[in-house]
């Protein structure tokens, strides 16, 4: 699926593995927590292969953790028995994503939300040099997010390696370096800075003026938002220019802008800059 990926997660670090649905992020995670095995190449988490023995690394992936039939204090006790480095962490964890009156409820009974809370719970209860997270906040609200990047900024202030996967662009928050994927592979590397400062200055316009700016932006690549389209100005326009149309500005990327970038610019390989 992916060739020449060169990854390294030091310890006391988070990093973020951002791209579109469908890049191979899942498929990555799991050949670096062991559930996989590449075709070519090596893996090793304290200088072992991840599968090697129970507790190199915590695992979440994908709505495939957790057990329908059972309840959520069944699931907590399974991995516990499962897991001889599983720790008591669970009990405030409970509270801290708010499943603490659900837990004897089944888990087919659960939201998605509340599944993913729930599997969050286990993966984060284990003690283990790395954690492998795959795309931990899906289906959170913004709240439960930014809880989610509290425990795990706690984990790397206690030293713990963090690779999460994630195609939403406000995970890069936590991020001490995002690595960008799309299909092609990885697109760049580096902090949240670094990957910010590559994105060219962006044009923003209402929708009704949106062709006004078409010819001023890169391959002529429009991106709508919550009534406004975007687009990444070219290199050849004068920024002073784009104050003559109406409603029309320059302003820095954000986040969301960076996603859209090398997701579907940059990383498929655009010619026009």
């Amino acid at each position: 699926m992916f060739d020449e990926v060169d990854l390294t997660v030091e310890s006391g670090e988070v990093v973020v593995l951002l791209g579109p649905n469908g890049a191979g992020k899942s498929v990555l995670a799991s050949c670096l927590a062991g559930g996989l095995t590449p075709s070519d190449g090596t893996i090793q988490v304290s200088d072992r292969a991840p599968a090697s023995k129970p507790g190199v690394t915590s695992f979440l992936l994908q709505d495939a953790l957790c057990l329908d039939r059972l309840t959520g204090r069944e699931n907590i006790a399974f991995y516990r028995r499962l897991n001889p480095l599983f720790t008591d962490k669970w009990r405030s964890l409970v509270e801290t994503f708010g499943i603490d009156d659900q837990l004897d409820d089944k888990v087919e009974q659960y939201s998605g939300g509340m599944r993913r809370k729930l599997e969050l719970t286990i993966s984060l209860s284990i003690e283990a040099p790395l954690y492998i997270l795959d795309e931990p906040t899906a289906a959170l609200d913004l709240t439960t997010m930014n809880e989610v990047h509290h425990q795990l900024s706690i984990l790397r202030d206690r030293g713990k390696a963090v690779l999460m996967t994630t195609h939403l662009p406000m995970d890069a928050d936590i991020a001490d370096r995002i690595v960008f994927m799309t299909d092609s592979g990885v697109v760049t590397t580096g902090t949240p800075e670094d990957i910010t400062a590559g994105v060219p200055r962006v044009v923003e316009t209402t929708l009704q003026s949106s062709e006004a700016i078409a010819d001023n932006v890169i391959d002529e690549r429009l991106f709508r938002g919550e009534g406004v389209v975007r687009g990444f100005l070219d290199s050849e326009t004068d920024p002073a220019a784009i104050d003559e149309i109406t409603d029309a500005r320059v302003t820095d990327p954000s986040y969301a802008d960076v996603f859209n970038y090398y997701a579907h610019l940059e990383g498929a390989g655009s010619g026009s800059r």
